[in-house]
């Protein structure tokens, strides 16, 4: 009896380091005929929500999974660095590193959001110094040879990070028009889109957005099997959209459950997402 509990422990111990302190990757296979064939191929690195963590000495562990995924474009949707303990070293030296080899866009979670207003002038002077663009309610246009995609940076008012859901009528307090007030109506073609929070994937996919990269919960900090994650940073419980690949209509959110914020993880282990585009007018996309 003594055995098969210490073993039991023992086995749940591995699984709780392994999920919470080892970072893992991932690939998505986004299909749509709306790609232009030039973009086919397209690999897109998705990092969110360090929160100032390191993994290695000097990042290195993460550095070594991004060069054998080897991206054509990195994307940050914010808390690469953490308010409550208001450091940038980690992220700034991890940054700095994949700058050398990788264009990058970044858009600023609700830590960079609540950072003081000295810090925060530093931390995107530092970033925008390296050569990565940082997006604030813009629309930019990636281009590859003769085909173009729209890429839109929504940051939300701190009022939409409190407030998910109206506290009468229950429905989401991000709308359509509140999207095309901040970033303009859609273009024709593929558009992505960051935003941080993706709690509000209705919207953006009612605003038009292709495909969606977002980060901000966690994963849900503790997941449970068949019920996924319990609970979101700003406290909603059993999250709708917490980790990974979802579709609405057409449209596609990817999630990450973030690579920092370990101490609060439970068998939800940090990833690096990387999506890859292909132009294709029949397949769906997939997880691989």
């Amino acid at each position: 009896m003594n055995y098969v509990l210490w073993s039991v422990l023992l086995l749940g111990c591995s699984l709780y380091i392994f999920d919470n302190y080892t970072i893992g990757t991932k690939k998505f296979v986004i299909r749509d005929e709306a790609i232009p064939k030039s973009f086919d191929g397209f690999r897109i690195l998705h990092l969110s929500d360090l929160h100032n963590s390191t993994d290695g000495k000097g990042n290195e562990t993460i550095i070594r999974k991004v060069n054998e995924l080897q991206p054509d474009l990195i994307f940050y949707t914010g808390d690469m660095v953490d308010r409550d303990t208001y450091r940038s070293d980690s992220f700034i030296n991890l940054a700095k590193e994949l700058a050398k080899a990788y264009p990058a866009y970044y858009i600023m979670g609700n830590h960079e959001d609540d950072l003081g207003l000295k810090e925060k002038k530093k931390l995107l002077e530092e970033i925008g110094n390296m050569g990565i663009r940082v997006l604030h309610n813009e629309r930019v246009n990636l281009r590859r040879e003769d085909g173009e995609i729209s890429l839109y940076a929504l940051n939300l008012e701190p009022k939409y990070g409190r407030n998910t859901y109206h506290k009468k009528t229950g429905e989401l307090s991000l709308k359509k028009a509140d999207i095309e007030t901040l970033l303009g109506m859609k273009k024709e073609g593929f558009n992505i889109l960051l935003s941080h929070n993706p709690l509000y994937f209705e919207a953006y996919a009612d605003y038009g957005a292709d495909l969606t990269f977002s980060g901000h919960l966690h994963g849900g900090l503790i997941r449970l099997p068949f019920v996924g994650g319990l609970l979101s940073p700003d406290r909603v419980f059993n999250p709708k959209y917490d980790r990974g690949l979802y579709m609405r209509n057409g449209s596609r959110i990817i999630v990450s459950p973030g690579m920092g914020g370990r101490r609060l993880r439970i068998f939800n282990r940090p990833m690096i997402y990387l999506a890859v585009l292909e132009c294709d007018t029949q397949g769906e996309s997939l997880t691989v």
